[in-house]
């Protein structure tokens, strides 16, 4: 990875506000595939679990703007079609600020991929900080 790339990871992780970094301290030590987005809807951070899914380590990657993590992951219906925001569970923790769960398809390393993801919204005294997503793959 260019080193710029693990200088702007490691910045906007010391940008964060505590109840994201506290967020992502559980998310790492947790096996449940698991995204962070912060207040503004940027995936902020992502586990080893969801990396799984994905292909590629957070730290590969970097932050996401919310336009962008819909281009490379989703969420899609079955056709591989974007999802309307109201049915997004990042989107509805982060708006709403209540949680969310949905069943949706990802573009994952091995093609369009089933999932189920619950959200939860980061709520702290000084108000909305972000959401935490876990998701895996739905039993047949």
């Amino acid at each position: 990875m260019a080193e710029s790339r693990r200088e702007a990871v490691a910045a906007a992780a010391g940008d964060q506000p505590l109840e994201l970094i506290l967020a992502r301290n559980l998310v790492t030590i947790i096996s449940l595939a698991a995204f962070l987005f912060d207040a503004e809807g940027r995936l902020v951070f992502y586990n080893d679990a969801a990396a799984e899914f994905i292909g590629r380590q957070f730290e590969e990657v970097g932050v996401l703007t919310r336009e962008q993590v819909q281009a490379e992951l989703g969420p899609l219906d079955r056709r591989g079609r974007d999802l309307p925001a109201d049915q997004v569970p990042s989107t509805i923790a982060l708006e709403e600020r209540r949680p969310a769960y949905s069943r949706f398809y990802i573009h994952a390393d091995r093609g369009l991929m089933q999932i189920e993801a619950g959200a939860l919204p980061l709520i702290g005294p000084s108000g909305l900080h972000g959401a935490m997503v876990v998701f895996w793959a739905p039993e047949e």
